[in-house]
């Protein structure tokens, strides 16, 4: 056994000064101490052997073993010290990993949430499939506004009644709060909206807006005009410059429209503000008798007024971004400069 040990060991010497790589070192590797290997195959016969004769071949099993794994080790560090290549290359550095962060839609729902909160709004959240009594009837539509057309709501067969809705606005809520909450309240709604509608660069399909409302005693108008004046400048910078048209929903009674310095152009007119230099941003009012009656809401002893902010609008005019339809683009390079 001495001599057929003595040769194997130099057999895996001869053999490992021509091993030029990694798979040829491990097929070698293999090839002496494998499960059916040439020295594996040796430590195999101690067995069999006589009582008196196995002391002293163990012995030399384990002092040969000893001999070729340092002669298998020598060689592999040389192996990666001259950088021949590898499955896995523990040397090399790990990859950096990117880091996440909030979409910029996120952030400015975020930043919104805290200045209502801070005003005394709690944050409330509905179902994107509605009633057409909670998204229209209830909110003083008429039969025959165009709004409730086919060409403005998209249907949805899962009402027994055939009138359920894709929410075309979180005005769908006001009812649905009102009817079941002490008051005063101020809630605000977020959440996303669908149209059948034009995409371009203002506007879209599916879009994000967030709904608010604040029923009390003798409350006006100008508590209105003060409540967005104060949250869009908190949103925006205290340099925004608002102004106010009147126009009509059914819901609301009077009716305003807010508009903004369109922040792209710097009110010098473009696509996005289809060159008038203002957009669109919060159109409001005070709550119609009709709305808060279909709330089991006394009129005469309460009022509010609501509003609303069109959330992806928001996003591109405080980061400029001339084009809504970015927000939606999973490019990360666009992403991340926000």
């Amino acid at each position: 056994m001495e001599k057929k040990i003595s040769q194997i060991v130099n057999k895996a010497r001869r053999q490992l000064e021509s091993i030029k790589n990694l798979k040829e070192f491990d097929k070698l590797w293999l090839t002496f101490f494998g499960s059916s290997g040439i020295f594996t195959g040796e430590v195999k016969k101690v067995s069999r052997l006589k009582a008196f004769e196995k002391p002293r071949a163990g012995k030399l099993i384990n002092a040969s073993k000893k001999e070729l794994e340092a002669l298998f080790a020598n060689k592999k560090a040389q192996l990666l010290k001259k950088g021949v290549p590898s499955k896995i290359d523990v040397t090399l550095p790990g990859k950096k990993p990117q880091i996440g962060h909030l979409h910029p839609q996120t952030l400015v729902l975020n930043d919104l949430m805290d200045i209502f909160r801070f005003l005394g709004y709690r944050v409330a959240v509905g179902p994107e499939i509605e009633t057409e009594w909670y998204n229209f009837q209830s909110l003083n539509f008429p039969p025959d506004h165009p709004a409730m057309d086919t060409q403005q709501s998209l249907k949805v067969p899962t009402d027994k009644n055939g009138n359920a809705i894709l929410r075309t606005q979180t005005s769908s809520m006001q009812v649905r709060i009102m009817e079941k909450s002490p008051l005063p309240l101020r809630v605000i709604v977020p959440g996303k909206c669908f149209r059948y509608e034009a995409v371009d660069s203002s506007h879209g399909f599916e879009f994000w807006q967030l709904e608010g409302f604040a029923v009390d005693k003798n409350i006006r108008l100008t508590d209105l005009f003060g409540t967005i004046e104060f949250v869009l400048k908190k949103l925006m910078g205290e340099s925004t410059k608002l102004r106010f048209a009147c126009t009509n929903f059914p819901f609301v009674e009077p009716g305003v429209d807010t508009y903004m310095e369109c922040t792209v152009c710097k009110g010098k007119g473009c696509s996005f503000c289809k060159q008038t230099g203002w957009s669109e941003i919060m159109p409001a009012g005070m709550i119609h008798p009709n709305v808060l009656k279909n709330s089991k809401i006394d009129s005469q002893k309460w009022q509010g007024f609501a509003f609303a902010i069109g959330l992806s609008r928001a996003v591109t005019l405080r980061y400029g971004i001339d084009d809504l339809r970015i927000l939606t683009n999973p490019d990360l390079r666009i992403l991340s400069q926000f």
